[in-house]
């Protein structure tokens, strides 16, 4: 039997009030060519019941997988494992595609035979309609995979796991995987992992994609239990893992070590104080280390004023830091 050309992994874990919107969306795509992969991790309600009643309906194979719950990111390994097309996108049960998303994505990463990665603009949806676009402004419409990566650790390219088409052979030659360690920031911690190995990477400035804040999910990821401290993403693995590839470029392991390192390092204590977690913030503020990573992001004025200014508080004036997020809690 022929392979797809694409394949749509979607990680379903108690998504039966969402799924359907999902797999709906990818039913009206303009292409075909692809198959979907609900991987059920452990779903206690009818999500696997209602995948199995919409295949009917499905123009495209639906394939529906259950497993024991190991989380968001061995559900998505799994479907790479499973997956017969030549490119993959992963999706959330929650989210939704316009029609021409699957084949403005395959047009832009078969527009060159060394574009790796395709990504496209995006949206955040939320419940009371409200949407916060986030566009692709690049004047390029291909970059070289390290550029990319350079744009993307200093957030000026903005991807997320649903607004990106991977080319599978990536993927498995260069054993990008998601670390199935990291409960918070593995999608983060994969796409940096591609992008640095990506030959190209196509942009497509439309938004094709939405991505749904729900308040349930915003409450869950301010839960400890849930996302302990040794679940968070920490960016000295992604730098160990360069070095352990004899990266030499030295703009890019100044980007980690002068940029990216110090803001997750002021996400993580901001992320102490809204998780009631305090001890942890007033004994990391006393390590060595931890102080000199946030010199070092007193540098960081011309990428992110905002970011060396809350540094200098950390280092100076770390109650006024403390407050400010304990009764206002922002994002930085």
């Amino acid at each position: 039997m022929k392979c797809p050309r694409v394949s749509v992994v979607i990680p379903a874990y108690n998504a039966a009030a969402t799924i359907r919107g999902t797999l709906n969306s990818f039913f009206s795509q303009s292409f075909r060519d692809f198959e979907i992969i609900v991987v059920n991790d452990g779903s206690t309600d009818r999500t696997y019941e209602i995948c199995e009643l919409l295949k009917k309906d499905s123009p495209a194979p639906l394939h529906v997988y259950i497993q024991p719950n190991r989380g968001g990111a061995n559900a998505r390994n799994r479907g790479i494992e499973l997956s017969q097309g030549k490119y993959i996108i992963f999706m959330d049960a929650d989210d939704i595609v316009e029609k021409d998303f699957i084949q403005k994505l395959v047009n832009a990463i078969e527009s060159k035979s060394v574009v790796d990665i395709a990504c496209c603009s995006f949206d955040l949806l939320y419940e009371d309609g409200r949407s916060k676009p986030r566009i692709i402004k690049s004047a390029k419409k291909v970059l070289s995979g390290k550029e990319a990566l350079n744009h993307l650790l200093r957030e000026e390219l903005e991807v997320w796991s649903g607004s990106a088409m991977y080319s599978r052979y990536l993927l498995t030659r260069f054993n990008v995987f998601f670390d199935e360690d990291v409960i918070m920031g593995e999608d983060i911690d994969f796409r940096w992992r591609a992008f640095y190995h990506a030959r190209q990477v196509a942009l497509v400035p439309d938004i094709l994609v939405h991505y749904i804040q729900h308040s349930s999910s915003i409450t869950r990821a301010l839960d400890p239990n849930r996302f302990p401290p040794s679940s968070w993403l920490d960016p000295h693995k992604f730098l160990s893992y360069l070095e352990a590839m004899g990266e030499k470029d030295k703009d890019l392991l100044q980007t980690l070590r002068g940029y990216v390192i110090p803001l997750f390092t002021v996400r993580r204590l901001r992320n102490y104080i809204t998780y009631d977690i305090e001890d942890l913030f007033w004994d990391s503020l006393k390590i060595e280390e931890i102080r000199n990573t946030l010199k070092r992001g007193l540098v960081s004025f011309k990428y992110n004023p905002g970011l060396a200014l809350k540094c200098f508080l950390l280092l100076c004036y770390p109650k006024a830091f403390y407050v400010r997020y304990k009764f206002n809690k922002r994002k930085i």
